[in-house]
């Protein structure tokens, strides 16, 4: 994975926070594959008024430039939320994107930004976020030029943002025991687990009737399957690898393509939302991720975060498709 370019080192939420003498704790229930993501959020000792201020605080970093001197931006004269630098949201949604405790982010989205910022001659900054505040923080309040944290171009999302990609699929897995990867084996099974509210669910309840077992997050459906209560478990690619890589008996498989599941025939494809009003942005960070395809950077990006090869989008099939 490529090192992560270090801006600030307090998160706006703990600078705030230390500024209020309070402390801010947080924890997060991760539903990845939502059409909305579900994600829970305690702020201690600080009311809801409060905790949006801490999300709106000022970002903006103390440090010097860490941009190459002489530097040739791909695409010159773009305009950012603070000049000269990708202001960026970052959800805590792992592996795909996540905050970590010295301010800084990682992720396979937050090294596709950094390349990004790289090529444009940006610094990068990084505001946590949680996954429904990513979007109005670049489209109400417009302190982030972009946001990351395994978002999909659903049709009500492009109603108030527009988007830069596709940057990779986001493929159902199938993780058993016994190493299938198509739904009909799992007719033959009697307890099969996935995450209430995912693009692939309600497919999964028509095939399967009342074998299927719904969660309130990815956390959840794995510990069932973690300690045997589950035949198999439903989840993204990436979602499955991180959970179940302790556990050697567990594989995990891309689901084969079944016309009954709408999404393993047409895989969702993931993006980063950015505000409508910045066109000359969102073409140029279009163009870059075009060119990151094409020279073997953004695959290269997909290996280093260890991501499965499934998740590499084709020049092909790289034309955008809005979801609903």
């Amino acid at each position: 994975m490529l090192e992560t370019r270090k801006r600030d080192h307090l998160t706006c939420a703990s600078r705030a926070a230390s500024t209020a003498g309070q402390s801010v704790t947080t924890q997060h229930s991760f539903g990845f594959r939502r059409n909305e993501m579900t994600i829970t959020r305690t702020i201690a000792a600080l009311g809801l008024a409060a905790a949006t201020a801490v999300a709106l605080t000022g970002c903006s970093s103390d440090s010097q430039s860490n941009v190459a001197e002489g530097c040739t931006p791909a695409h010159e004269g773009l305009t950012t939320v603070t000049s000269g630098k990708l202001s960026t949201a970052i959800v805590d949604a792992p592996p795909y994107s996540a905050n970590t405790d010295d301010g800084d982010a990682d992720g396979l989205e937050v090294d596709i930004l950094n390349k990004l910022a790289e090529m444009e001659c940006l610094d990068i900054t990084y505001t946590p976020s949680s996954f429904a505040g990513a979007v109005p923080l670049i489209t109400q309040q417009r302190s982030v030029d972009i946001a990351a944290g395994a978002f999909y171009p659903t049709a009500k999302r492009n109603e108030v943002a527009d988007f830069v990609g596709p940057l990779y699929y986001d493929n159902m897995s199938i993780a058993t025991k016994t190493g299938v990867s198509s739904v009909a084996d799992l007719e033959s099974m009697d307890s099969i687990g996935t995450v209430d509210g995912f693009l692939w669910t309600e497919d999964l309840r028509t095939v399967l009737g009342d074998k299927i077992r719904t969660y309130s997050s990815s956390v959840e459906l794995s510990q069932d399957m973690l300690n045997g209560r589950l035949d198999a478990a439903i989840d993204s690619v990436a979602t499955s690898q991180l959970y179940y890589k302790d556990d050697p008996d567990i594989q995990v498989k891309v689901a084969d393509k079944d016309d009954r599941i709408a999404v393993t025939v047409n895989t969702p494809q993931v993006i980063f939302p950015v505000s409508k009003d910045n066109t000359a942005l969102k073409d140029a960070l279009d163009e870059d991720i075009a060119t990151m395809r094409s020279d073997g950077t953004l695959s290269s990006l997909i290996a280093d975060a260890g991501f499965d090869t499934s998740a590499n989008i084709p020049e092909s099939d790289s034309t955008l498709r809005v979801i609903g």
